[in-house]
C-alpha cells in the first residue's frame, strides 16, 4: 500500500487558477490536507524543501508558510486555527527577488 503522504505530494501541483484564465478559483481542485508535521517531513526528506517565509491572513486565522528547495521547488501551505493544513499551491523555478526598502536610495 502507498504511503498516503506521498500521494498527497504526488498530487501537487494543486494550481490556484485566476479569473485571467477564464476559471474562478472556486472551480480550481481542492486543496490537500494533512498532519502539518507529517507533510513537513515529505517536503523535508523528499522535495528538501525548508521554511522560507511565513504569514497570518487579515483575520489571523490562518498561517500561511512558504516552502522553498536549492532546486527552485516551491510549495505554499496553510494552517487554519483548528490546526488543519493544506497545501495551497506548489511548484518549480522559484527565486529569491531583492528586498526593496521604500524610501532607499538606488
Amino acid at each position: 500500500m502507498q504511503n498516503p503522504i506521498k500521494t498527497l505530494i504526488a498530487v501537487i501541483p494543486v494550481i490556484m487558477v485566476t479569473s485571467v484564465s477564464g476559471i474562478t478559483v472556486s472551480q480550481a481542485a481542492p486543496a490537500k490536507c494533512g498532519d502539518r508535521n507529517k507533510i513537513i517531513k515529505v517536503l523535508r526528506n523528499d522535495y528538501k524543501e525548508v521554511p522560507l517565509a511565513m504569514g497570518l491572513s487579515q483575520k489571523s486565522t490562518e498561517a500561511f508558510e512558504i516552502f522553498t528547495s536549492e532546486k527552485g521547488t516551491w510549495t505554499v501551505m496553510m494552517t487554519m486555527s483548528n490546526g488543519q493544513t493544506c497545501i495551497m499551491a506548489a511548484g518549480h523555478s522559484w527565486q529569491n527577488l531583492p528586498k526593496e526598502i521604500l524610501g532607499a536610495k538606488t
